[in-house]
């Protein structure tokens, strides 16, 4: 992990996993609930973002309905918190979510944090909601 101290978001390479290139260990800290985490892999949308040969975090999407999606998982790894990469793998998740159609965005969480509340997210019902308007 040397050269963190330089470390910017964008430093980070997003792509999408192979099965066995999945960072169960990690998702698991962002979602405790281990038959809810292996689920994930059939999810819809799943993205892992590695510095050099390291995990760095990761997302996954699940689409509920054509134009509402789910905001299962975002995690970063401690050592990239406070770097924006969280920032980061949010807005690549609402990227990918509306380039496969996406209207809204859920997370099925109520836990106010600063990060959803800053790109739009409010409260609605059990959870939080991101209304997209398209262009």
């Amino acid at each position: 992990m040397s050269g963190l101290e330089d470390f910017r978001a964008r430093d980070a390479t997003i792509y999408r996993p192979y099965r066995d290139e999945i960072p169960w260990e990690l998702l698991l800290l962002a979602d405790p609930d281990e038959d809810r985490v292996a689920g994930y892999a059939d999810a819809d949308y799943m993205r892992v973002a590695k510095h050099g040969d390291e995990v760095a975090g990761a997302y996954v999407v699940e689409a509920i309905t054509p134009t509402r999606f789910s905001l299962r998982n975002l995690v970063v790894a401690p050592a990239y918190r406070s770097k924006g990469l969280g920032a980061w793998l949010l807005g690549h998740a609402i990227g990918l979510s509306e380039s496969k159609g996406a209207r809204e965005i859920v997370i099925p969480d109520t836990r106010p944090r600063m990060l959803f509340s800053r790109v739009g997210f409010q409260i609605d019902g059990s959870g939080l909601l991101l209304a997209l308007t398209p262009e």
